[in-house]
C-alpha cells in the first residue's frame, strides 16, 4: 500500500449531522500522523471518540477518486472531499475487511467498509452516493503506536491558457469544442485525472475563472510557456505537476495519467517525444526540473533547449509517442488547423465542466 495523502480534520461536518446543516471544518492535509494504539489519530476529530471505536481511522483509494471523477463528471473535487485521514495507491481496500495488516511499520484490524451515506451529494455532487457503494472506503482500527508518511503524493495540475493565440486571431481558451468553450473541456480533462490543487495559468486581462481552479497570473508577457511552468512548479506543493495546454483538445485524462505515474515513479519529468521534438505542453513535469527551467529563463533559452539539457542532465525522461497517440498531440494554433481535427465529439473526451 502506498500513501498518496494524509489528512486531519478537527471537527465533524456531517457525522451527526443529520437535520441540521453540514460544519465548515477543513480537511488539513499532512505529511505526516501519528497513530494511537486503541485511540485515533493525533489532532482528528475521532481521536478518543469512544473506547474500541471501529473508525478509529479511515482509508479511501486514489484509484475509486479517479474513477469517480472520469464517470459523474462533478465540479473539482480533491479527494479531501470524502474526508477519510489516508488516500491510498496500489491496494483493494474491501480486501481487508475483517483482516490485520500493516502499513509502514504499524498494525491495523480492517473492520467495515466507510458506507457512503446521503451527505456525499453534497460533497461530491449527484450521483456519488449510489456510485460509492461498495467503493466507499475502509474503517479500521489502530492496534500500534506508530507514524505514517506520504510515501507517493498525488500530482498537481496544470492548464496553461495564457497565451495570445495570435494565430488563431482570436482567444483559443473562448473556442467552440461541440457545443462549449474549449477550456471548459481542457478543464475538465485535467480534473478527471485526479489531481489537487488545479492551477490555472493566465494572463492578467484574461476574465477566466473555473470552479476548483486557482489562478496563476503571468506578470511578464514575453515570458510564455517557461515562465507559466516556473511559477507553477514554484506554488505545487506536489513533487509531480501535470500539464496541459488549453490548444490540445484531444490529450485524453489516462495518457496524462500514464505521464504522471512514470513521473512519479522515476522521479523525473516525463515529456512526450514526437518526431524527435518534445512536446512539454502536454507533460508530467517533476520539481526537479525547476531549478533548470529557472536558468533557462534568466538565459533566454527555448523550452526545447531546456529539455535537451534536463535528458543530459537525466532529469528528463522522453516519453516516446506510439503512432496511436499522435493524434492526441494535435495542436490547435490556427483557423486551418479546426478542420484537421475530427467532427465527431466522441473521438474526444465527453465531460461536462461548469463554469465557475
Amino acid at each position: 500500500m502506498k500513501i498518496a495523502a494524509l489528512q486531519l480534520s478537527t471537527g465533524h461536518n456531517y457525522f451527526g449531522h443529520h437535520g441540521r446543516p453540514p460544519d465548515e471544518h477543513p480537511m488539513t492535509a499532512a505529511t505526516t500522523v501519528d497513530c494511537l494504539a486503541g485511540r485515533g489519530l493525533r489532532g482528528d476529530r475521532f481521536l478518543d471518540y469512544k473506547p474500541a471505536y471501529a473508525g478509529q481511522i479511515t482509508f479511501f483509494a486514489e484509484e475509486i477518486h479517479q474513477a469517480l471523477l472520469g464517470a459523474l463528471q462533478p465540479p473539482p473535487r480533491s479527494a479531501a472531499a470524502y474526508r477519510r485521514n489516508v488516500i491510498t495507491r496500489g491496494v483493494d481496500l474491501n480486501r481487508l475487511i475483517g483482516q490485520e495488516f500493516t502499513v509502514q511499520g504499524v498494525r491495523f484490524l480492517g473492520t467495515a467498509e466507510c458506507k457512503p451515506c446521503y451527505w456525499m451529494e453534497q460533497a461530491i455532487g449527484p450521483g456519488a452516493e449510489a456510485w460509492l457503494r461498495d467503493h466507499g472506503g475502509l474503517r479500521a482500527k489502530i492496534l500500534t503506536d506508530g507514524p505514517l508518511h506520504v510515501d507517493c503524493a498525488t500530482a498537481a495540475g496544470l492548464l496553461l491558457a495564457g497565451g495570445h493565440s495570435r494565430r488563431m486571431g482570436t482567444d483559443k481558451a473562448h473556442l467552440d469544442w461541440h457545443g462549449r468553450p474549449l477550456i471548459e473541456h481542457q478543464a475538465a480533462t485535467l480534473t478527471a485525472t485526479g489531481g489537487w490543487p488545479l492551477l490555472l495559468s493566465c494572463r492578467p486581462e484574461q476574465s477566466e475563472h473555473l470552479a476548483g481552479f486557482q489562478r496563476i497570473e503571468d506578470q511578464s508577457p514575453d515570458g510564455g510557456a517557461l515562465r507559466a511552468f516556473v511559477d507553477a512548479l514554484s506554488a505545487a506543493p506536489a513533487p509531480v505537476l501535470t500539464v496541459l495546454a488549453v490548444d490540445l483538445p484531444l490529450v485524453t485524462p489516462d495518457f496524462l495519467a500514464r505521464l504522471t505515474g512514470q513521473a512519479r515513479d522515476a522521479a523525473v519529468s516525463v515529456i512526450p517525444l514526437c518526431a524527435e521534438r518534445y512536446e512539454p505542453m502536454a507533460a508530467a513535469w517533476h520539481q526537479s526540473a525547476l531549478p533548470v527551467l529557472r536558468a533557462a529563463l534568466a538565459t533566454g533559452q527555448s523550452l526545447q533547449q531546456a529539455c535537451t539539457l534536463l535528458q543530459t542532465q537525466n532529469l528528463l525522461q522522453p516519453y516516446r509517442v506510439t503512432s496511436d497517440e499522435r493524434a492526441l498531440l494535435t495542436n490547435l494554433n490556427s483557423p486551418s488547423d479546426r478542420l484537421t481535427l475530427p467532427a465527431d465529439p466522441s473521438y474526444a473526451q465527453r465531460t461536462t465542466f461548469p463554469n465557475g
